[in-house]
């Protein structure tokens, strides 16, 4: 990953859609030793994905910086580990309880409500202590969401990057490209350097990917046409 050019590492031991819960000691030697020998080898920054504070808090013993968690930080031992440790974090929205399938979610407008989740989710990371500057924002694709829901929080990303928070955007693979292309999850690329593409577009900061070299191309040549650099002609 590092090699193809991601300027993050996330790094998780229990898979966040629903399946077998998995025990905290069986997430601890998932996760640390990872942790300890990426720390050893690059001083690129760390994030750990998990809901478990005791996870957080040994993964960042052992060099992480950030913690990512699809909880939405509501257990508030999760974030007074984040702010102890001063570790930076991203605030996932998902409706219902994660890793709990939630076949018919409902919204009113799932835009706004979206938005309003995370901002009294970072409001209760604020009161905790956690520094702003520290806090980024998820609105969550594929979590709590039908693919009518999905495609309506990217259409209205710029609802989200408004905040005072960078946006990171999670659609890598993710079912409602599945459902949109009827492809399978190890062909969805094209779809999801799209939903990269239109990301970068709209303001967000983070794309978590799975394909690291391509998803980068696409960051670096939509920036390129928001942002035109001078490029020297020569013969």
């Amino acid at each position: 990953m590092i090699d193809e050019g991601a300027d993050i590492v996330d790094i998780g031991g229990e898979k966040a859609g629903p399946g077998e819960p998995v025990t905290l000691e069986e997430e601890l030697s998932r996760v640390v030793p990872v942790v300890e020998a990426l720390r050893r080898q690059t001083a690129i920054p760390i994030s750990v994905d998990t809901r478990k504070p005791r996870v957080a808090l040994a993964a960042i013993a052992a060099g992480a910086d950030m913690i990512n968690s699809i909880s939405g930080f509501d257990d508030p031992a999760l974030r007074r580990v984040a702010q102890r440790t001063e570790a930076a974090i991203v605030v996932m929205h998902t409706q219902g309880q994660p890793r709990v399938a939630n076949p018919h979610p409902r919204y009113r407008d799932v835009v706004a409500e979206v938005r309003q989740f995370l901002l009294d989710r970072t409001m209760a990371c604020l009161e905790d202590g956690i520094l702003p500057e520290r806090i980024l924002v998820d609105p969550g694709p594929g979590f709590g969401k039908t693919t009518q829901h999905d495609i309506a929080v990217l259409r209205g990303l710029a609802s989200f990057t408004s905040l005072p928070y960078p946006v990171v955007l999670a659609a890598s693979r993710k079912h409602f490209i599945g459902e949109i292309l009827g492809t399978d999850p190890e062909d969805r690329l094209e779809g999801s350097l799209a939903a990269v593409a239109w990301g970068v577009m709209q303001g967000v900061r983070v794309v978590r990917v799975h394909d690291v070299r391509a998803s980068r191309q696409v960051c670096e040549m939509t920036e390129a046409v928001l942002n035109p650099i001078a490029i020297e002609a020569t013969e």
